[in-house]
């Protein structure tokens, strides 16, 4: 059964007869009268009672009509919504971002361009918003994880350095920076395995021949920034992660070459829809 088939039967039910319905899908008559019989024979059934003057649809026709009535006003209905969204009028789409400052300026910046869309914001880790865009839960991410998925394509948003961070009476206050020897030497407080940061820190000390004991793992920043400022420890994050909090002095070490790669991040084994490439355009816009 194909879509033409069906599309003519529903016009002739609809309008009674070949000529009104070949009038109505701009075809001939001989086109219509065609695809309501190869309909017919492939099922091997009568739709129609054809008589000299009339068509009238048998009694398996008018349930099939019944059918092709909800049919094609689903068809409509989800053309309406397709073409709605195609012109960004409506619609919505999901971001997921482990950068929730970035996450919410690039949100903004689109809800200016476009403000009948409904954007929803998830907040993960980084490697949960890798797993989410692959799992099409979410139709684009903001974050910091590695590309290491062959599907994803990827545009970068913003580069920060990793700073140190201390407790508000630490002897390092007032200090432009310190190194990484100097970092290691202290009690230092790790993040969980998959914190990107974390595996930032790493990989710098690892660069040094550095090696640090922690003195405490926390999972999240906020339980970072929370055990700094109790002088539980230092820590690390990026200098676009600090919120201000008067309990926490940021500091840069001079000798770290760390770089947090924040990305706008989408599936690329697909075409992007209109709403996902309005959301590209509006990151690489200037601010």
């Amino acid at each position: 059964m194909q879509y033409a088939q069906l599309r003519a039967f529903h016009a002739v039910a609809e309008h009674g007869g070949f000529s009104r319905a070949a009038e109505a899908l701009h075809l001939t008559q001989p086109a219509i009268s065609d695809q309501v019989r190869r309909l017919e024979q492939e099922f091997g059934v009568t739709l129609f009672y054809r008589r000299a003057r009339t068509v009238e649809p048998t009694p398996l026709g008018r349930r099939l009509f019944n059918v092709t009535r909800q049919f094609f006003a689903f068809e409509r209905d989800a053309r309406d919504i397709l073409t709605s969204a195609g012109t960004l009028i409506s619609g919505s789409l999901t971001l997921a971002a482990d950068a929730p400052d970035l996450a919410v300026k690039l949100i903004a910046a689109f809800r200016e361009r476009y403000p009948g869309i409904l954007v929803n914001l998830m907040i993960a880790n980084a490697q949960e918003c890798m797993e989410r865009v692959l799992n099409y839960e979410a139709d684009a991410a903001v974050t910091a994880a590695l590309l290491v998925d062959g599907r994803l394509v990827s545009q970068v948003l913003r580069r920060e350095p990793i700073v140190a961070i201390v407790p508000r009476n630490h002897l390092w206050v007032g200090r432009a920076a310190v190194t990484l020897a100097e970092f290691a030497g202290q009690p230092v407080i790790f993040r969980e395995s998959r914190s990107v940061t974390q595996r930032l820190l790493e990989e710098d000390l690892t660069r040094h021949g550095l090696q640090v004991d922690p003195a405490m793992l926390v999972e999240g920043r906020e339980a970072l920034e929370e055990a700094v400022a109790n002088a539980l420890g230092i820590g690390v994050i990026t200098r676009a992660e600090f919120n201000g909090d008067p309990r926490i002095v940021p500091i840069p070490l001079a000798d770290s070459q760390a770089e947090m790669v924040e990305a706008l991040v989408r599936l690329g084994d697909r075409p992007p829809s209109r709403l996902v490439m309005a959301l590209f355009e509006t990151s690489r816009a200037p601010a």
